[in-house]
């Protein structure tokens, strides 16, 4: 009887003490797994927050690169501007400088053509000085030409009233002259017809001009006064 107890108790002692070794194990398969599911947790949440800090990376990375090629198309842009600007005003330059030129030859030319005029002072050349000096575009250049060719132009004019009132002068004295000889002649004509016999008179100035004696001064054969209607001494006018 007592070895039955004893081995009861020994088997109960046993199997008790299997029991708890089996829920120690238990419990430390519990915890191990427990610790395995946090670790794979802690690891899931790390490469999760690696690969969250890699795309942030990565995002930051393509924007820093996005402005570096923004900033580069902007300062390409700008030096193609200033480029073209510094272009556009080496041109202005250029073309400032060729007006200038061109404004100084056609000055020169207008006062080479106005001295022209100045030494020979003729109307055509003032034509010529006028067009030449229309061209310059200095106003002061152009209104000192204007101002001589004026000059020359009053002078010709002068002349030229001059010229033209001695050829009245003369033409007025030849006249006067032409006068007085007509005047003499018939003097002379009317002396010689009073101490000569008046000779028969035309019967008319139809007569007179076939036989080439139109006109008759008083005193001249063939003079009558039928043919003198206006007795100005002169007949078949």
């Amino acid at each position: 009887m007592k070895k039955w107890l004893i081995l009861t108790t020994l088997t109960a002692l046993l199997l008790g003490a299997c029991s708890t070794e089996n829920e120690v194990s238990e419990q430390d398969s519990d915890k191990q797994t427990a610790l395995v599911q946090k670790e794979d947790k802690n690891k899931s949440e790390k490469s999760d927050k690696e690969k969250k800090e890699k795309a942030e990376k990565e995002k930051l990375e393509i924007e820093k690169k996005e402005k570096e090629k923004k900033a580069e198309e902007e300062r390409k842009l700008r030096e193609e501007e200033e480029r073209k600007k510094q272009e556009e005003e080496r041109k202005a330059r250029e073309e400032q400088a060729r007006k200038e030129a061109e404004a100084k030859q056609i000055a020169e030319q207008a006062e080479a053509t106005v001295q022209q005029l100045e030494n020979n002072q003729v109307q055509d050349n003032v034509v010529s000085a006028q067009a030449a000096v229309e061209r310059v575009a200095d106003t002061n250049i152009k209104s000192k030409l204007e101002y001589r060719i004026g000059l020359v132009q009053n002078a010709i004019n002068v002349r030229a009233q001059q010229a033209a009132e001695a050829e009245q002068a003369r033409q007025a004295a030849a006249a006067e002259q032409a006068r007085q000889a007509a005047a003499a002649q018939q003097a002379q004509q009317q002396q010689a017809f009073a101490s000569q016999p008046q000779q028969g008179a035309f019967r008319n100035c139809r007569e007179a001009r076939v036989a080439g004696a139109a006109p008759l001064y008083r005193g001249q054969p063939g003079y009558g006064s039928h043919l003198d209607r206006d007795g100005d001494g002169v007949a078949c006018e």
